[in-house]
């Protein structure tokens, strides 16, 4: 019976020497009361008048000659692609790329 209330005792000094002092608890901070939101109206929108063109279509796309080579031998493999890779029409699928790919470019 003194183990028992021995081992009860030393339990309770630990339990009292792990736990906090209650001046190192820190409350919660109190929170400031919600200020009251004030109403802006947003200012209207300006209706424009003309139609213009967005600033990215004005932009030409600017493209070096060594990328628009590259683009017009990518575009004539697919065109030999899609007909066989047969050998009678290289210089013509060339052609029809070069006029494809300057179209796209002109936009």
């Amino acid at each position: 019976m003194a183990e028992a209330k021995s081992e009860t005792a030393v339990k309770a000094k630990k339990v009292s020497a792990t736990s906090k002092p209650a001046e190192a608890v820190k409350a919660a901070p109190k929170k400031a009361p919600a200020a009251k939101a004030e109403t802006v109206a947003a200012p209207k929108a300006k209706v424009a008048t003309t139609a213009k063109k967005p600033a990215a279509a004005k932009a030409k796309m600017s493209v070096t000659p060594e990328q628009r080579y590259s683009m017009i031998c990518e575009a004539a493999y697919y065109k030999a692609q899609h007909r066989g890779f047969s050998p009678e029409n290289e210089a013509q699928d060339w052609l029809d790329a070069e006029a494809e790919i300057n179209s796209l470019l002109s936009k």
